[in-house]
């Protein structure tokens, strides 16, 4: 009988080299090691304190270290028990300022501006030698002034504050205090006869009580009652404008120019082209007549009428085809018309008409707010024009000569020819830093022209903590709306709240640089400002959804678009096509508010000569009243949260020059990066991420994707001047 044969389960051979080395341990310091450290500097420092200062006896050694001490430090010494017992402390405590090499250095430096400061009489050995030195080089006023220097420095790196950041800050609590003690002085006290109704009531005619009703009238009059004026509780924006509105004169409408007559479209051309449409949608298998042509200012529309049975889709998948018959640019087609049964096709007109400003500059019903604007002609040469504060936000966007900045200057100009700086303020945000600058010496501004994409962030954080004010105000009143509020305000004798216009005109900028914050307050303005009177116009030329997100889609209802290069930018845009087919030069599709219908325009021109002349004529009569702080970030009791880093400056850190060195040579833009190179712990790592985001150095946090440095090495001497 065969024996089984027991089976072996092979292994891998492994070289014996690896098998028998073996991993090395490095040798870490005990947990606790720092502690005790630390215990043993306290308990010296108690020691010293009970020696030097309380006179006790030490015994051998006590006598010992303080004739040591008394020989080498001087009087300098007594201060060396109290820093042994703080450091310790903050040992004990696992500080991380015990770790950070200028905090050893500064409590060198002190010690050695204690000793300067107390001389060579005072100063022990190490005083006697400095002092000597020095003296001989600078005098005993120079060592006083190096000793003074060297005294403060110590300070500085022993607590990592700023000096620029600590005469920053305490310069901006002086101002803010000086004003609000300026603002909260008792105000004299003034007569109040009767109480004052909040809405105002309808006039009657006078009556003579004193004839008609001569038994309800007293003889002596009832004494007045004397209380001082409310004190606002917190300040708004809009306190700072204190002349009537009755000092201002709009400008002279006589400004603007109008186009010179165009004769426009002939009879003989438009019979001839609406022969060619026809004759070449036949020969595709589409019977169709003209029934009727429209000219405007930029376009003729032509109005088709299909034999039954067509298919309207039919004649939109001839564009190009037409295009091509007729020997034209752009085409565009309604499929239908809207309201109309019938079939649109418009084409460009062979001499088109330029549209000014003065040509459709008329006036408007009253029952238009004061952020009415004329837009420009439709496709049947009437004006057109709409209200921002019933709209209440609208989104331009258009390639670059599409007519997009000479829209949002027809705006502005419409708002300065109609409205007061008590009626209307405006915030303007140009990261371009050339389309806005003519209007940087206006009154109406509340704010300098912005051109920083930092101060961009600020300016509308602090727009959003206004809206939020303006809530509380409409809310004390008992008002929906700012009309109401104003109504209110104005039977109470007090200031009226203006109309705020803020307009971006380059939006993508800002998206690139700080994306969620941007967006976030873009979001709350364009969610909850229409009821107390701010109000939005978002410009860009880059129509993407990574700048024009859902969010703000849903939350701007209103759209204007100008030419684009591809429908997807239309889709974009309008949430459907035809924008790819505009032909430039003001030549725009508008969705106003509550309709999906566009509507085609001609955009109002308006020079650059008719702007400088509107411009100086505002600025002649009443002088700017900026608010400079609202280029800096609100402050920390605005914002919830960042409470909790109390007078913390957010862009003042000693390595911040060196995370800034760092980013900008390895292209590259982490947390764990500024851990490893700056040896930090993570909190300050990312808090100095924040910092380089905040400065524009690198993009904003994008989810997985890693963060774009926006700074090249080039640039770097200019970002570090900043």
């Amino acid at each position: 009988m065969a024996r089984r044969r027991k089976r072996r389960t092979l292994k891998p051979r492994v070289p014996k080299r690896v098998k028998t080395r073996k991993k090395r341990e490095r040798k870490t310091r005990g947990h606790q090691h720092p502690e005790l450290i630390g215990l043993g500097l306290v308990a010296l420092g108690v020691f010293l304190v009970a020696v030097l200062w309380a006179g006790w006896n030490g015994g051998y050694v006590g006598g010992w270290i303080t004739d040591g001490l008394d020989a080498v430090l001087g009087s300098a010494s007594l201060g060396l028990p109290a820093a042994l017992a703080i450091v310790g402390s903050l040992m004990v405590a696992r500080s991380d300022l015990v770790d950070v090499r200028p905090f050893r250095t500064g409590v060198l430096v002190i010690s050695l501006g204690l000793m300067l400061t107390l001389g060579k009489d005072n100063g022990g050995y190490f005083g006697t030698v400095l002092g000597g030195g020095l003296g001989l080089a600078l005098g005993g006023t120079g060592v006083a002034i190096v000793g003074v220097l060297a005294l403060l420095a110590g300070a500085l790196l022993v607590t990592g504050a700023s000096a620029g950041a600590i005469l920053r800050s305490s310069g901006r609590a002086v101002h803010h205090a000086a004003r609000r003690s300026f603002q909260r002085a008792a105000p004299p006290l003034r007569v109040i006869e009767g109480e004052r109704a909040l809405l105002p009531t309808p006039q009657a005619p006078p009556i003579d009580v004193v004839n008609e009703f001569p038994d309800l009238v007293s003889e002596t009059e009832p004494q007045p009652l004397l209380v001082p004026e409310r004190e606002p509780e917190e300040m708004s924006l809009f306190d700072v404008t204190t002349e009537p509105a009755a000092d201002y004169h709009l400008p002279n409408r006589e400004i603007l120019r109008k186009s010179p007559p165009g004769g426009g479209p002939n009879g003989e051309h438009v019979a001839r082209i609406a022969e060619a449409l026809v004759q070449t949608l036949a020969n595709f298998g589409v019977d169709a007549n003209v029934i009727g042509q429209i000219s405007g200012p930029r376009v003729t529309r032509y109005e088709l009428q299909l034999a039954p049975g067509t298919k309207v889709s039919k004649v939109a998948a001839l564009k190009d085809d037409l295009s091509y018959a007729l020997a034209t640019t752009e085409i565009r087609i309604l499929a239908p018309i809207p309201g109309k049964q019938a079939v649109g096709v418009e084409l460009p007109n062979s001499s088109p008409n330029l549209v000014t400003l003065g040509d459709i500059f008329e006036g408007l019903p009253q029952s238009s707010s004061p952020l009415a604007v004329w837009l420009g002609k439709d496709i049947s040469g009437q004006a057109v024009w709409t209200d921002l504060a019933r709209m209440p936000h609208i989104l331009i966007a258009g390639t670059t000569g599409s007519g997009k900045s000479g829209c949002i200057n027809t705006i502005l100009t419409s708002v300065l020819l109609r409205s007061s700086p008590d009626d209307v303020r405006m915030i303007l945000i140009d990261p371009k830093r050339i389309e806005l600058g003519y209007y940087e010496s206006i009154p109406h501004l509340l704010a300098p022209v912005v051109s920083s994409p930092k101060e961009a962030t600020a300016v509308l954080r602090n727009v959003v903590a206004e809206m939020e004010r303006r809530y509380e105000q409409l809310s004390a009143v008992r008002a929906r709306n700012l009309p109401e509020a104003n109504r209110a305000l104005r039977s109470r004798g007090e200031k009226q709240l203006p109309y705020l216009l803020v307009v971006i005109d380059e939006l993508a900028d800002l998206m690139m640089i700080s994306p969620q914050e941007v967006e976030d307050c873009v979001i709350r303005l364009a969610q909850k400002s229409r009821a107390v009177g701010i109000h939005l116009v978002l410009a860009t030329q880059r129509p993407s959804v990574d700048v024009i997100t859902g969010m703000i889609k849903a939350n701007v209802p209103s759209r204007i678009a100008f030419a684009v290069s591809s429908q997807t930018d239309s889709r974009v845009i309008l949430d459907q096509a035809g924008a790819e087919s505009l032909l430039g030069q003001g030549d725009m599709l508008f969705k106003p508010l509550g309709t999906s219908r566009l509507q085609r325009l001609q955009g109002a021109f308006v020079t650059e000569e008719e702007i400088a002349l509107i411009v100086e004529q505002c600025r002649g009569q009443r002088e700017q009243e900026l608010d400079e702080t609202l280029l800096e970030p609100p402050d920390q009791g605005d914002d919830g949260a960042n409470a909790a880093e109390g007078e913390f400056d957010p862009d003042e850190d000693p390595l911040l020059e060196k995370a800034i060195e760092v980013v900008v040579q390895t292209q590259t833009a982490s947390v764990s990066l500024i851990q490893r190179r700056l040896r930090v712990g993570y909190t300050r790592a990312g808090r100095l991420i924040d910092m380089l985001e905040r400065r524009g150095i690198i993009s904003g946090y994008e989810g997985s994707k890693p963060r774009r440095v926006l700074v090249t090495e080039s640039d770097f001497d200019r970002v570090q001047a900043n």
